[in-house]
């Protein structure tokens, strides 16, 4: 076992390994670095902090004296900005210096920001930690209307959320639909409806093309042809990748994220990297890739804690399992999800209610993916298929069609 373990980040992969560790590990040292203000809170749930639904405290995930109990050194609010691989040392931005036996890279993603003029100004936000949310939270309450910009997860959340507290939004997407690539047409076609229901007005096909402002304070949103929005208050979710940068020079092999194997072991065998920041071989897909949700970066976190302190190697074989709530509506994509598979098949299984439903995509016999609207317990079953490629007796049968009956999938994973 290692004498001294360092934690590069707070989120649910740092903190779930930093409590595997001292579970497996009664006298090793663990220190937790992050830039965050406090350790580990529900991220999916940071929407409803920046609009002020919630408070800290309500999404924190664990209690701060867990720290205590579990003598894990928390060093919040600084930021890792060099790793010195060769004398096992990592630099943080108040100029300390911290030493590791075993180093674990849990730095979460930084979101990105489109290069059109005027990007800059006071008013347009991005978030994925607790310093842009306050800011968020500051500024959202002030401003009508309010303009979202990009169709992903998180905008989805934030548009929902700001118009809950009563706010005009309009919801810029650039794609000819929303919820698209995430969703499968049908799924589409339920989101479209809830947002309308919301009072959401979604503008598709629309891209920023510029921004402009008054004393350095946004005030207009010029959008596809030409289409110009007045709003004081822009929130951006376009997308996002690892936060790596400031291990650029470390020797480590880094492509999207650093790049691990099985035991989220990175290519120097003392470091080891989990949640956002590490780059995966999927055990579905075969593709290396990185897993942005809670439950992959949780599960990777307690294998890598593991596998950190020495014990009889743990390889991490869980595929991605998005959960997604728009409204009413709650989705799981699971495996492949929606993404079009080569030589792929899709069947829809549908029941008498509408808002229910469950799109699987086989290959070669075995379930790859899919997408799961309600029926939480088909997505547990659907999850443990796919991920184990279990063989199903007499698939090809009942996925002849594009469409069957939801009481007939059911008996294939009985």
């Amino acid at each position: 076992m290692a004498g001294n373990y360092l934690i590069i980040g707070s989120g649910p992969a740092g903190i779930t390994a930093a409590e595997n560790i001292r579970n497996l590990d009664n006298k090793g040292e663990i220190t937790v670095v992050s830039e965050e203000r406090v350790p580990m809170f529900y991220r999916p749930r940071i929407p409803e902090y920046a609009v002020g639904k919630l408070e800290v405290e309500e999404i924190m995930v664990k209690k701060m004296d867990f720290y205590d109990q579990n003598r894990i050194t928390l060093r919040l609010g600084i930021r890792a900005v060099k790793l010195d691989n060769e004398r096992k040392i990592v630099e943080t931005s108040d100029g300390q210096r911290y030493g590791y036996d075993k180093l674990l890279i849990a730095t979460g993603i930084v979101p990105l920001k489109p290069s059109v003029p005027g990007v800059e100004l006071k008013g347009i936000f991005t978030m994925h930690d607790l310093i842009q949310a306050d800011r968020v939270r500051a500024f959202a309450r002030e401003a009508k209307p309010v303009v979202v910009v990009g169709g992903g997860l998180l905008g989805m959340d934030m548009a929902e959320e700001l118009k809950r507290i009563g706010l005009g939004v309009k919801f810029l997407v650039r794609r000819h639909v929303l919820g698209d690539p995430f969703f499968d047409e049908y799924g589409c076609k339920l989101i479209q409806e809830e947002f309308t229901l919301l009072g959401v007005d979604v503008l598709t096909d629309t891209e920023i093309q510029a921004f402009e402002g008054m004393d350095s304070k946004l005030a207009k949103i010029v959008a596809t042809d030409r289409k110009q929005i007045e709003s004081s208050f822009c929130f951006l979710s376009i997308g996002a990748v690892p936060a790596v940068n400031w291990l650029e020079e470390s020797g480590l092999k880094i492509d999207k994220g650093v790049l691990v194997d099985g035991r989220l072991q990175s290519s120097e065998e003392c470091i080891f990297s989990a949640g956002n920041s590490a780059q995966i071989t999927d055990t579905v897909s075969k593709k290396q890739i990185v897993q942005t949700n809670w439950y992959n970066a949780s599960t990777q976190g307690r294998i890598a804690g593991s596998n950190m302190t020495g014990g009889e190697p743990i390889e991490y074989k869980a595929t991605t399992n998005y959960l997604k709530k728009v409204g009413n509506l709650s989705f799981n994509l699971i495996g492949c999800g929606n993404a079009i598979v080569e030589v792929g098949r899709r069947t829809y299984f549908k029941g008498d209610n509408p808002r229910e439903y469950v799109m699987i995509t086989t290959k070669e016999g075995v379930i790859v993916g899919a997408v799961v609207c309600g029926l939480p317990k088909v997505s547990m079953k659907l999850k443990e298929v796919i991920e184990k490629q279990i063989v199903i007796t007499n698939l090809e049968k009942f996925i002849t069609q594009k469409e069957g009956k939801l009481d007939t999938l059911l008996k294939i994973l009985a």
